[in-house]
């Protein structure tokens, strides 16, 4: 239930992670008034342009981890996404852990999304470093290679499990961990879409009253803004 979310523990979690992990980002700076809305799980044929309607409409730009083939399905919703302004970034190519992939096979699929996205969306691959890996699931080894292969490993302080509860209890836990440097995950795949923007149009104005403004991940990890 909504009353068990403990905010301040799973803080506290993530603050430890950022710590250990200080090549991951987990969150941003905290003294900066910003905040990361991201996207997992897209392009979806009929979520995702409803999603993208309603970041225009609430005036933010947010960054979508994209899956490849699905990418391939849709390229003409991820043409959509980037226009829009948003970031493109790397989930995967298939939804598999990458801690159990061959690592050559990972970086053949890795290259093969990062290129579809790119071709797609007439961009230069290397535009497209910010990675999150599926379910979370990384190793040392995993951070090695991406790292060697020139990924940004970005994870987050904030997932609430909006596909199995209430969009109230979704709403509520992303604003218990609304703060400067947050990094808010969302899925607009799987059919969460409307959902999602439900919970994205009952929580974006709440977080603005707080005097936060939504960024990508590109721009928190900018070391200009450091």
């Amino acid at each position: 239930m909504a009353g068990d979310y403990d905010g301040k523990m799973l803080q506290r979690f993530y603050d430890l992670a950022q710590r250990r992990y200080p090549e991951i980002l987990f969150h941003g700076d905290p003294s900066r008034p910003e905040i990361a809305l991201t996207f997992d799980d897209g392009p979806h044929r009929q979520d995702t342009p409803r999603l993208l309607d309603m970041l225009t409409k609430q005036n933010v730009r947010a960054t979508f981890f994209l899956v490849g083939h699905s990418v391939e399905q849709y390229p003409d919703v991820v043409q959509q996404i980037h226009q829009c302004g948003h970031q493109l970034a790397l989930h995967c190519y298939q939804h598999t852990p990458f801690p159990l992939a061959n690592p050559s096979a990972l970086q053949s699929q890795l290259e093969r999304t990062r290129n579809v996205i790119a071709e797609t969306c007439d961009i230069a691959p290397e535009q497209i470093r910010d990675l999150r890996p599926p379910y979370g699931a990384f190793t040392r080894k995993t951070i090695s290679l991406l790292r060697t292969w020139g990924y940004r490993l970005v994870m987050w302080n904030c997932i609430p499990p909006h596909w199995m509860q209430p969009i109230r209890w979704s709403s509520h836990q992303v604003m218990d961990a609304a703060a400067p440097g947050s990094v808010i995950v969302l899925h607009d795949g799987h059919g969460h879409g409307r959902r999602v923007t439900e919970i994205v149009e009952a929580v974006v104005p709440r977080i603005k009253s707080l005097g936060l403004e939504f960024i990508t991940v590109e721009e928190m990890q900018d070391p200009r803004k450091q």
